[in-house]
């Protein structure tokens, strides 16, 4: 049986101190996520059960991971990436 990958819909938002990334992934929790940054590309991933999502996502410049807050909550992923 071949999964099918989600491509979520992903939302970028520009603030003074940092960027928010915002994504629909409903029946994902924090602990299924996995977020990787390669220069200013965010590359989210999360698999659970029979659900499987992929994005990648252009930042408007390069942050480090561990400058990245990560919320799930009620299906909606938050990154807030601070500057």
């Amino acid at each position: 049986m071949v999964q099918e990958v989600r491509e979520p819909a992903v939302d970028v938002f520009e603030e003074r101190d940092h960027t928010l990334v915002v994504a629909e992934m409903p029946g994902i929790g924090v602990g299924e996520l996995r977020l990787e940054v390669k220069d200013d590309l965010l590359i989210i991933t999360a698999e659970k059960g029979d659900k499987k999502y992929k994005k990648e996502v252009l930042l408007p410049g390069s942050f480090p991971r561990e400058k990245m807050q990560v919320s799930c909550a009620n299906g909606v992923l938050e990154i807030r990436c601070v500057k």
